[in-house]
């Protein structure tokens, strides 16, 4: 063993990855991205295999999609990133053939970001996917623990615009 101390008979990494190493730093960057390995982590299990290139990066952006597409600066605000970043995550889209980037019909300097019919499915099968994922997490601490978790991140990040 590499130095991990083993934590309820488990060696330091359980079934799902998690690390139980007592001498990292407890604090909730810490926690926060465990949560977010567990939840990427249940969102593997659930999801159709054929969305497996879909990352979590990549389907929040395709959900950050409205139903009549957006300019593509106004998508990069909408998801807090960069023009350039957001550029390249659609490029991906487009050749997983999820998204279409047409010229706006009312400036044809502009380019509209929107989903074609694979890339609503694609959307629809995340969000069905997340309330597994979210429904394991629920099942796994209990329905109280985690509505108060909801809550509570929603009330941490309600001065963050996200």
């Amino acid at each position: 063993m590499s130095g991990g101390k083993r934590v309820s008979g488990r060696s330091p990494r359980d079934g799902r990855g998690a690390h139980h190493d007592e001498t990292l730093p407890d604090h909730l960057f810490r926690w926060s991205e465990a949560l977010s390995r567990r939840l990427a982590h249940e969102m593997g299990v659930a999801a159709d295999p054929a969305l497996a290139g879909l990352t979590g990066r990549r389907a929040r952006l395709l959900q950050l999609i409205p139903p009549d597409g957006l300019r593509a600066s106004e998508l990069a605000d909408r998801a807090r990133t960069t023009r350039q970043a957001l550029g390249q995550l659609v490029d991906v889209l487009e050749g997983m053939g999820l998204v279409e980037s047409v010229t706006d019909p009312a400036d044809a300097r502009v380019r509209l970001v929107r989903r074609n019919p694979a890339g609503e499915a694609a959307s629809a099968e995340v969000t069905r996917a997340i309330a597994a994922a979210e429904q394991a997490l629920r099942d796994d601490v209990g329905a109280r623990r985690y509505d108060a978790m909801v809550e509570t991140m929603r009330r941490l990040a309600r001065d963050v615009e996200l």
